[in-house]
């Protein structure tokens, strides 16, 4: 008997997934356990493993195909059953125009009023078929240069007559004046250009980014931070450590998070319904960058991790991301967020809020600056760091308070062996 595999839901935000790869082909055997395919969803790569054993009979989405959760990608049968046509549905197509892919990822009542979908054109006034006219009608339009659709007819059966061409050109007529073309969101593509659809990841971002931005009021709270101990405390450290141990700045700051919420307990929250998650545990989520998009892996208790197992656990987790090869449990749970632009000499940024994370803090690159110490001019190591806060979570006061413990451990790293 045929079985349907259909597109699973491999993630509580996953709505449709892309056939990365088949690791099985039509006629091999298939046992119960096996990974039939790679799935792309909207926040790994996932595998797909078999419920039954059988045999591939057909493929039904071909690799790079995105079809919504619930569709069937594969038929599974006995050895020696062949696949009945009816078993075979055709896949869902894609979307037809760019507005109706815009669609997919937003609502369309919240779309600019340009944006939405125009009302469709009435029908001509002789609809679709043929026009009726006499021969004498039809050679004295073409003469004059008469559109017959915008003559009224009164002949027999609807016929247009010479009469009705003569009383059209009686008619008081206002001067041609063309319209100016009308404004299109999305004009025809030129030789030039090239539409790129979207991943599944893509789209994914795109809809929790507009979610956050709508839905968590956000402000900023921004604090420069004189980095020069944590600096020397770092390269004593890495020396230390030897080969193969590396602790870069965003673990010392991954780390100084980490121990300041355990300080404010307030900002490890979540808005949920009208009410505040109060979370327990410190789980900080760390935004790496793949080539398709943006994930954000979770080193969970990092508060009660050293600097040493963060720093491991944050270059297997990366590395991971750009492979594709994180699971759920490694990208879902995060208290409060790090991204960090530092690496690409940005000085500063905000970011956008992770929800249903409370607040995330962007950190810039540390450049050595000229400041005013104890009344004399010096160079020191300076870092721009940026939180980006919901306020229905926090107010000002308590985000200000939070981020000014962050930059005292940060400036006295001996604190962050605690």
């Amino acid at each position: 008997m045929a079985t349907e595999i259909v597109m699973p839901r491999l993630s509580d935000t996953m709505s449709e997934g892309t056939v990365g790869k088949w690791l099985k082909q039509e006629g091999e055997q298939v046992e119960k356990g096996e990974i039939l395919a790679e799935i792309e969803t909207d926040k790994a790569t996932m595998e797909l493993e078999s419920f039954h054993s059988g045999v591939l009979g057909r493929i039904l989405i071909p690799e790079g195909k995105t079809v919504p959760i619930g569709v069937p990608i594969a038929i599974l049968v006995a050895p020696g059953e062949e696949v009945s046509s009816e078993a075979v549905a055709p896949a869902p197509t894609a979307p037809a125009t760019v507005e109706q892919a815009l669609a997919r990822l937003v609502p369309a009542q919240a779309l600019p009023e340009e944006r939405r979908a125009a009302p469709p054109l009435a029908p001509p006034a002789h609809g679709e078929g043929r026009v009726r006219v006499s021969p004498l009608a039809r050679r004295l339009a073409e003469e004059r240069g008469i559109d017959l659709r915008q003559v009224e007819a009164t002949g027999p059966g609807g016929r247009i007559t010479r009469e009705d061409v003569e009383a059209f050109l009686q008619r008081p007529r206002a001067p041609q004046v063309s319209p100016p073309p009308a404004p299109t969101a999305f004009p025809g593509l030129t030789e030039e250009e090239e539409l790129v659809p979207l991943s599944t990841m893509q789209q994914t971002i795109v809809r929790r980014m507009l979610e956050s931005k709508a839905a968590a009021p956000h402000f900023y709270v921004t604090s420069d931070i004189d980095m020069s101990e944590a600096v020397a405390f770092r390269r004593s450290l890495n020396a230390a450590l030897g080969e193969g141990q590396h602790i870069t700045f965003n673990d010392m700051v991954v780390k100084a998070v980490a121990i300041a919420l355990r300080s404010f307990p307030a900002a490890n929250v979540s808005y949920r319904d009208g009410e505040l998650v109060r979370h327990q545990a410190i789980h900080v989520g760390v935004a790496v960058a793949i080539p398709d998009g943006l994930v954000v892996p979770v080193i969970r208790d990092t508060d009660q991790k050293s600097l040493g197992d963060i720093a491991l656990e944050t270059r297997e987790l990366a590395d991971k991301a750009r492979n594709r090869r994180l699971t759920l449990q490694e990208m879902e749970g995060s208290t409060f967020s790090v991204t960090n632009l530092g690496m690409y000499d940005v000085d500063q940024f905000t970011g956008i809020i992770n929800l249903p994370n409370a607040a995330i803090l962007g950190v810039g690159s540390i450049t050595r600056k000229p400041v005013v110490k104890d009344e004399q001019i010096v160079i020191s190591d300076r870092m721009r760091v940026t939180l980006s806060v919901d306020h229905r979570v926090l107010y000002g006061a308590e985000a200000a308070q939070f981020l000014r413990e962050v930059k005292r451990i940060l400036e006295h790293p001996s604190l962050l062996a605690y």
